[in-house]
């Protein structure tokens, strides 16, 4: 089968929620997308299913993106894109009863000159009350820490439309399973704001005219950062020449961008 390579533009985001072994957080994604000067207000809910009283903290922090699109949390205001300063959560602390639950307010308010996104985390983090027996057990101050979940924030301001992206250097890469074909790919984001990008891979036998599509890469790709992508083609192709497209969709309205 012979291949051919072109590589252009697709657009994702998603929220849902969070449970660790004794509490739940819901949603654990915040987007946020006021103005400079602007303030705006997101609901976070806790929920307790731990059969004792427990008390609650949040705090702030910030995270990095790799070229593979992994995560490395890191300590609050220590990132250049970071969210820390920006945000207020009320409560930070608070008890809750086995099964109760409550709502926490999360706001941000952006400098007035600023336009680019920013983002991090809010750590929802878990102690438990102890018999004093517990306590001699595992700690002298009587407590234990349990489970975190992390909620990641995201702001970007609407009025910032200038959305600008690229992919390029499609190529064949070793696979890891013998039913499929891998290819990588490069995503650039030349902006100052996150795009929201899904990019689908699309197998075009020239002599029919058919077309098929695979299944999308899902991401969200960060300001001034390349992300490495791979995408997957299964080998039971019928023969022919087919053109392959790396196909990039991030929300602009320009013509998409081909290699």
């Amino acid at each position: 089968m012979k291949l051919k390579f072109l590589v252009s533009l697709f657009f994702l985001s998603i929220i849902g929620f969070s449970v660790a072994q004794d509490f739940e957080v819901a949603p654990v994604q915040l987007y946020f997308n006021a103005n400079p000067g602007e303030s705006q207000n997101k609901i976070i809910t806790i929920k307790n299913h731990s059969s004792v009283k427990s008390s609650f903290i949040l705090s702030p922090g910030d995270f990095v993106i790799s070229t593979e699109g992994n995560i490395d949390y890191k300590p609050a205001n220590s990132t250049k894109h970071s969210i820390s300063n920006w945000i207020s959560i009320s409560p930070s602390f608070f008890d809750l009863e086995p099964n109760q639950e409550r709502q926490v307010s999360v706001a941000i308010q952006p400098p007035t000159d600023e336009t680019g996104s920013k983002w991090g985390v809010i750590y929802v983090k878990t102690t438990k009350e102890k018999t004093s027996f517990q306590a001699g057990e595992e700690l002298s101050a009587g407590v234990t820490v349990s489970p975190m979940i992390t909620v990641q924030v995201y702001q970007t301001s609407k009025m910032n439309k200038n959305l600008k992206a690229k992919i390029d250097q499609l190529r064949e890469i070793p696979s890891e399973d013998s039913t499929e074909r891998w290819f990588s790919a490069i995503v650039t984001n030349l902006s100052d704001i996150i795009i929201h990008c899904k990019v689908v891979l699309i197998a075009s036998n020239m002599q029919t005219a058919q077309e098929k599509q695979y299944v999308p890469v899902q991401f969200d790709s960060y300001p001034k950062n390349t992300q490495k992508i791979i995408l997957k083609l299964p080998k039971n192709l019928e023969k022919g020449t087919y053109a392959l497209a790396a196909v990039l969709d991030y929300g602009s309205s320009v013509n998409l961008e081909c290699t």
